[in-house]
Order: structure tokens, then sequence, then C-alpha cells
């Protein structure tokens, strides 16, 4: 138990408002700076696009997108017809490789039509050759679903994700035309995080029942693009390589430490919320250097 009190200790002196660690179907830990953070609805911020990423999985099972080789223009006819524009796909949007120049939300927020700013920029790298992390993608994957399934992208994740995982405490925020904020748009629980964790460390399945599709499981969280030695990109999850890790350890990771980890070897899956300014992956190696050790101790 050493390791989790020592983790405990960490936790109380840093900025971390709730930690949530479940090994093996059991929640083994949990933490909340004080009462109101159990039942706070947390600014999860690009923890949003870990979720974005299932929807799409979701909506390519049920017919509404076809692939994630699927061209983007197929949905923006008003989009430059220009060649480059052409060969941009989800898959780019989902991998941050679309090449499409990204001034950063301090752009696109003041505009008056998200979609249509983010459309209308310039190629700076052809697409599929550099990754440039933009929240402009994933709103666009977040209209695609709108366009796709005639369904706003909050109305499908509640029929579709939320609530089969019993996830009724949320809020997500839209832009100026109804559209669901892909990059950043969610507050949800600590616990309801740790039930997106659980049905990814379960291959999509959740009571008996198959919510993502498992092969998209694998797919979307595997690395797709090399970000620095330790770090690589999928469909807007993350990987991270630890010294001697067993097996792959993926993660969503949102603005000031929020976090669903997860470590399917392990059989562990850690959520953390957080308001941590100056070292945000901090949480990271609280699991490596706590809670591994103690799964590996057991």
């Amino acid at each position: 138990m050493k390791y989790l009190t020592d983790f405990e200790n960490k936790l109380k002196k840093d900025k971390v408002d709730s930690a949530l660690v479940q090994l093996n179907n059991t929640v083994l830990f949990e933490y909340y700076r004080n009462n109101k953070m159990k039942e706070k609805q947390h600014k999860i911020y690009s923890v949003t696009k870990s979720i974005l990423s299932a929807l799409i999985g979701i909506a390519i099972d049920k017919g509404y997108i076809e692939n994630v080789n699927t061209p983007i223009i197929n949905y923006f006819p008003e989009f430059n017809k220009d060649k480059e524009n052409q060969r941009i796909t989800i898959k780019h949007l989902l991998t941050m490789t679309s090449g499409l120049h990204w001034p950063g939300n301090s752009g696109m927020i003041p505009s008056k039509n998200w979609v249509n700013f983010v459309l209308h920029q310039g190629i700076d790298n052809p697409p599929g050759k550099e990754m440039v992390y933009s929240c402009g993608s994933s709103h666009l994957l977040s209209a695609i679903i709108q366009k796709t399934t005639g369904l706003n992208t909050e109305v499908f994740a509640k029929k579709y994700l939320f609530t089969p995982l019993g996830i009724t405490d949320y809020k997500w925020n839209h832009d100026a035309q109804g559209t669901a904020i892909g990059g950043f748009g969610l507050t949800m629980k600590t616990v309801d995080m740790l039930k997106i964790g659980t049905l990814y460390l379960k291959d999509g399945v959740w009571k008996s029942k198959q919510i993502v599709p498992f092969h998209w499981i694998e797919e979307s969280t595997s690395p797709k693009v090399k970000t620095d030695e330790n770090y690589s990109y999928a469909y807007h999850w993350w990987n991270i390589t630890f010294d001697n890790q067993i097996g792959r350890i993926f993660f969503a990771y949102g603005f000031e430490g929020q976090y669903i980890i997860v470590a399917p070897d392990y059989q562990l899956a850690t959520v953390f919320t957080s308001s941590i300014k100056d070292d945000e992956l901090r949480p990271l190696f609280y699991l490596k250097d706590y809670l591994l050790p103690y799964v590996i101790n057991q």
C-alpha cells in the first residue's frame, strides 16, 4: 500500500482536483480535493477530442461515414477546390496532419463561423506530411458527424455513447452555428470520465454490449504519428512509452492536466482532473512512479 499512500500524498500537495484508479474492474483508489469535486462537472478541455474519436468510430460502424479515407470535401462543398484540399481525409483530421494552417484558438474563437474559418485557412504542408495540433481539425470532425447523421454531435453522443454508459450529468458547448465544439467543448464528472476509460480498457464493451467497435478501439489508439521520443499521436488519442513498460499506454489529455489513461496490459484505467499550470505532464509520471509499481508488486 506504500505506493498508494505516497501517491495520495503527492496529489494533496499538487493542484489535482480528483483522481480515480481502476484495476481489474474494481475502483482501487479515489481522491477528491473536497466534497464538491465529486459532483462537479469538470472542464475536460481536449479530452473532448478523444470522446469525439469514439463518436467517429460509431458513425463509421453505423454507416453514416464510409471510412477514415473519405475526403472531407465530400461534406464541405463550399471548401476551396484546391488540389491539396481535395486530398484531405477524415484520417488526416483525426491525426492532425491535414496540412491546413492553424493560427490557434485565438484565431478561431472570435470568428463568426468556426467551420468556415478552419476551411478557409491556407495549406502549410501536403496532407499527411506533418502533425500540427489543431482544435480546428476536431471541430470539422464534429461538423461532419452532424452533417452525416442529421443529429447534433451532442445528441448523437447521448444516443450512442453517453446513455448506454449511464452518463447523464454533462454539458457540451456549441459554436454560434450550433455545432458542438469538437476540440474542447465538454464538461463532465470524474466518475463518468472513468466510464470512458473503462470502455476503452474493455475493447469497447459495456455491460456485455459492444458500444464502440473493437477494431476502432485498436485502430484509433495505436500510434500513427511520432511526436517525440516518448510520445505518439493516434486518432485523437496519445500514446506514451516509459522505460520497462509492458504493452501500450494510451491517454486522452486536456489543458491543465485533465486525463483519461488506459493501460490494457495492466488492466488499469486512471483519470485525473486538475488545475496544474506549470507541468501538465505530472499525472503521467504519478502513474509511472506509483501506480504501475503498485500493480507490478501486487
